[in-house]
């Protein structure tokens, strides 16, 4: 059976979110010893759940340093269907497009019961038809805004979030994401309403 999946902000051999030990930052932000460590426990946890013929969505900064490993790293995911959107740290990401599904800097997609979801790295305080309940994923934030509008159909699937939501390192499904955004209201923050 194939299943969708989502996730972002992996931030590949980035140090200072690697973990107190070898972070620069006060506290570190992870807990890993180790950007090697880090790394490989997000490969497994990826290839944990996603599956060879799923698809995986995934909203941008793959890696912080040595995009040189772009490749062998994408190689290692089990997902052949990886559709990529761009982030901040993306920058060198056009050299390795032959190793995504596609590359794209906002994406829609709509699943075969009605479910439609826009996805961009950046949240987004409106989108096309957020009145009518298509839901925004996002990543970039690493689940601060987790808190904020909770009436609000938007969700950050960042890998950091889903720590916080789930304890776990580990890439948002399409139910575990209707089954998060359908406990809130459907708040919408722009003058359409539903009306136009």
């Amino acid at each position: 059976m194939k299943n969708i999946w989502w996730s972002a902000d992996w931030h590949m051999n980035h140090q200072n979110i690697t973990g107190p030990k070898v972070s620069q930052w006060e506290k570190g932000y992870r807990d890993f010893d180790s950007t090697t460590e880090m790394n490989e426990h997000l490969i497994k946890q990826i290839n944990k759940y996603v599956k060879w013929e799923d698809t995986l969505y995934f909203l941008g900064d793959f890696c912080f340093k040595n995009h040189k490993d772009t490749p062998n790293w994408r190689d290692r995911f089990n997902c052949q269907t990886i559709h990529f959107i761009r982030g901040n740290h993306d920058n060198h990401i056009d050299k390795y497009k032959n190793s995504f599904t596609s590359l794209n800097d906002v994406l829609t997609y709509k699943d075969e019961n009605g479910h439609t979801f826009f996805m961009s790295h950046y949240p987004h305080l409106s989108w096309h038809h957020a009145s009518r309940g298509v839901i925004m994923l996002h990543g970039h934030e690493h689940g601060v805004l987790n808190h904020l509008n909770v009436n609000v159909k938007r969700l950050d699937i960042g890998i950091d979030s889903a720590k916080m939501i789930f304890n776990e390192y580990k890439p948002f499904s399409k139910e575990e994401i209707l089954d998060i955004v359908n406990k809130k209201g459907n708040l919408h923050l722009g003058h359409h309403n539903g009306q136009i």
